[in-house]
């Protein structure tokens, strides 16, 4: 997958610009703060993750910023990937904090799986972690003499079996899903009332 290019240009329909008093609403005061702190020091860890693909070779990835950004939020409020896709579709909440405009669409929950086994792949599963401790550190919500967890693989832990989980969840409804047709085709014609 080649690497997309970083666009960076405002639009009218940012949900900052739609709805300015979306960020002081109760409950996304969290949001606001991923916007404004930890989204711009992602964007400076982007060489880092541009490593991780072709230049110029396939089909456009989606942007691993926004990629990174959505597996940490998702870790924030405990979501399965489909949810998390979801939300980066319908909650402006999440598309304030992921910089993305009010109309434009999100990606594909495999592109979650599929981002972080990349991640995993190129030893770059602390780098979000880190920035975030940073910036919470930098804010002050972090106290100075406490101990921290200073690895991710928990959280990269959390996210995978989430997917598992969010896999299984899929395969049953597909699964009933079938036999349900399997069953409607079976009957007699006689039988239905």
């Amino acid at each position: 997958m080649s690497l997309p290019k970083l666009d960076l240009q405002r639009t009218f329909f940012e949900p900052e610009i739609l709805f300015p008093g979306l960020g002081k609403t109760p409950g996304a005061e969290r949001f606001s703060f991923f916007a404004e702190r930890i989204l711009p020091e992602l964007r400076k860890r982007r060489p880092e993750l541009e490593k991780m693909y072709c230049a110029n070779n396939g089909r456009p990835a989606e942007e691993p910023v926004r990629m990174l950004a959505a597996l940490i939020l998702q870790f924030m409020e405990r979501m399965p990937d489909r949810q998390a896709a979801e939300a980066c579709s319908f909650d402006l909440r999440w598309k304030l904090a992921l910089g993305m405009a009010a109309d434009e669409p999100a990606f594909h929950p495999t592109s979650l799986v599929k981002f972080h086994e990349r991640l995993l792949e190129h030893g770059l599963e602390q780098l979000g972690f880190e920035a975030v401790l940073e910036q919470m550190s930098e804010a002050g919500y972090l106290a100075k003499r406490t101990r921290q967890r200073l690895d991710s693989t928990h959280i990269i832990g959390l996210v995978s079996h989430m997917s598992r989980l969010d896999c299984v969840r899929e395969t049953l409804r597909l699964t009933l899903e079938e036999l349900a047709q399997i069953e409607k085709l079976s009957r007699p014609a006689a039988w239905e009332l």
